[in-house]
């Protein structure tokens, strides 16, 4: 095994590889946070809620609201995965979306596939939401959590919404149902009906409101914890180097930078930080600050420059990738975005009347302009799973206010383009 002596001490190869992989994780989103920096309190609260239907049988219902980026899916995933450490398999979790089961028959297979139960074409809602009530007290306690849960509201009908909250109340099978939403209008979204029966309670999530907190979370992020079993010496001067680079005036410049001028923070700070973990090596054991002023000063140029140049149906994707993003849609795939384009250009010709006429741009062309910003490196690969291109997950590498800016300062984009963004 090779290894690069750092003083008196030694470091693997295998403990560097092994740091690099978990940092990575994290700044991609596929690793639940170590600790909820600024979220302790709403931590607290969702714990206690859960617990009570997985411990004690209660049903509740719960609405997560919060601004893009906030930490929600990190905070809702820490709380689960508190619980299974405490109940292990005693309960079972059920997770929705409301950009993808955007109706009562999509919602319904889901619903019925994670929880292993047959259902049959000419069940009614009814019959089917009976099957989901029916139990005993051996019957485990159910968890449902749903994504965009203002979208969910919005396609499916009310009745399946309304049938939907009611098995909620069942005393056979306890449920919890969490709704999670950026969109402070869910309360008059929901049927009247529902309000009036069901009790349920809210947790509003906030971003990172200080500077003080944002730097902590951040460091929170880049330091790494016992899970390099092997090497305690490297996870210590790892974590004593990380320390050094939150003091480095150019770094904190970049944090502040950030903070001042994103409107995703947290995001912002993941991009930056992925390539200079990626450089993490044999000969470079730790993170230093020149990379990270590297990549800050390359994204702000190169980036700006390409948007710049790009055409009219090219920024019509950035603007359904943002519209999607403004969701909580961390990841896309083209079907995605053409559905959101599609619906947006309909719905405006809708509100504007029969005088406004706007093409739509074909599938085949927007899909060719998709696969350009891939090569540019706008958006890329969320995972390596072989999809049919059209299914295949994406992230987006710019910053939605980099979009904002683009399409705001272009005369030359019609007027429905801008109205998007606002």
């Amino acid at each position: 095994m090779s290894s690069k002596k750092h003083k008196k001490y030694t470091w693997s190869e295998e403990s560097i590889a092994k740091t690099r992989k978990t940092l990575k994780e994290r700044l991609s989103g596929h690793a639940i946070p170590q600790t909820l920096v600024g979220l302790e309190k709403n931590s607290k609260d969702l714990y206690e809620l859960l617990n009570r239907t997985v411990a004690f049988g209660e049903s509740n219902t719960c609405i997560l609201i919060g601004p893009s980026g906030c930490g929600k899916t990190a905070l809702v995933n820490k709380v689960i995965q508190e619980l299974s450490q405490k109940y292990d398999d005693d309960f079972c979790t059920v997770y929705l979306n409301g950009l993808f089961q955007t109706n009562d028959t999509i919602a319904r297979k889901q619903l019925a596939r994670q929880l292993g139960i047959q259902i049959r074409q000419d069940q009614t809602d009814l019959e089917v939401f009976d099957l989901f009530k029916s139990g005993n007290e051996a019957t485990k306690p159910i968890v449902i959590i749903i994504y965009n849960f203002d979208e969910f509201v919005k396609n499916c009908t009310k009745p399946f919404v309304y049938n939907f909250f009611n098995i909620t109340t069942s005393k056979n099978c306890p449920m919890a149902l969490i709704g999670i939403t950026r969109k402070l209008s869910i309360f008059t979204d929901l049927p009247s009906n529902i309000l009036s029966r069901n009790s349920y309670s809210h947790i509003n999530v906030e971003r990172p409101y200080t500077i003080t907190i944002f730097t902590k979370l951040a460091k929170s992020i880049l330091t790494v914890d016992n899970s390099i079993k092997n090497d305690k010496e490297y996870c210590k001067m790892f974590n004593k180097k990380i320390q050094e680079l939150f003091e480095n005036k150019s770094f904190k410049n970049i944090i502040e930078r950030i903070f001042n001028n994103s409107t995703d923070i947290v995001r912002t700070f993941h991009k930056i930080s992925f390539e200079p973990v990626g450089k993490m090596n044999i000969e470079q054991p730790f993170l230093i600050p020149s990379d990270f002023i590297e990549v800050a000063m390359q994204q702000e140029v190169n980036i700006d420059k390409i948007l710049q140049d790009l055409h009219e149906p090219q920024l019509w994707i950035l603007l359904a990738i943002y519209s999607l993003s403004g969701r909580d849609c961390n990841v896309f795939n083209f079907a995605m975005v053409y559905n959101e384009y599609t619906n947006y250009i309909k719905s405006y010709i809708k509100e504007s009347g029969s005088r406004f006429k706007q093409k739509l741009i074909k599938e085949h062309l927007l899909r060719a302009e998709f696969e350009f910003l891939e090569q540019r490196a706008i958006i890329r690969k969320a995972d390596s799973k072989d999809l049919p291109k059209d299914f295949r997950m994406m992230r987006l590498t710019i910053l939605p206010e980099q979009i904002i800016d683009v399409v705001s300062n272009n005369n030359r984009l019609p007027s429905l383009m801008r109205q998007w963004i606002s």
